[in-house]
C-alpha cells in the first residue's frame, strides 16, 4: 500500500469511529478517543475530496459543452497560379446579431 491508501484507511476508520459514537457506542473508549483525535485531519481531507467530486460533477451537468458552429473552408481548385486560385475559411461568429 502506498501513502495515500493508508490516508484512506485513516479516514474510513474515523468515519466508522463517529458512526458508532452517533449511535452512542463506545463513547468512553479511550482507544477509540485517541485514534479519533490523532486522524481527523485525515477524515477532514478524505470528506473534503468527496465533497469538492460531487460540486464538480454538479457544476459539469449544469454546464454543458457550447456548440461551437465549424468554419466554412473554400478554395478555387483552377486559378492563376499552379497550386489554383485563392482559398479560405468564413466564419459566422455572431449570429445573435446581424448588424
Amino acid at each position: 500500500m502506498n501513502r495515500v491508501d493508508y490516508d484512506v484507511v485513516r479516514a474510513l476508520v474515523v468515519e466508522i469511529i463517529r458512526n458508532l459514537w452517533d449511535r452512542g457506542l463506545y463513547r468512553d473508549n479511550k482507544w477509540l478517543r485517541m485514534c479519533h483525535d490523532n486522524w481527523i485531519g485525515f477524515w477532514v481531507d478524505w470528506r473534503a475530496d468527496l465533497t469538492m467530486r460531487s460540486v464538480d460533477q454538479q457544476a459539469k451537468e449544469l454546464t454543458p459543452e457550447p456548440e461551437a458552429v465549424k468554419p466554412v473552408y473554400w478554395e478555387e481548385t483552377e486559378g492563376e497560379t499552379p497550386l489554383g486560385g485563392p482559398l479560405g475559411y468564413t466564419h459566422r461568429f455572431n449570429q445573435d446579431n446581424d448588424a
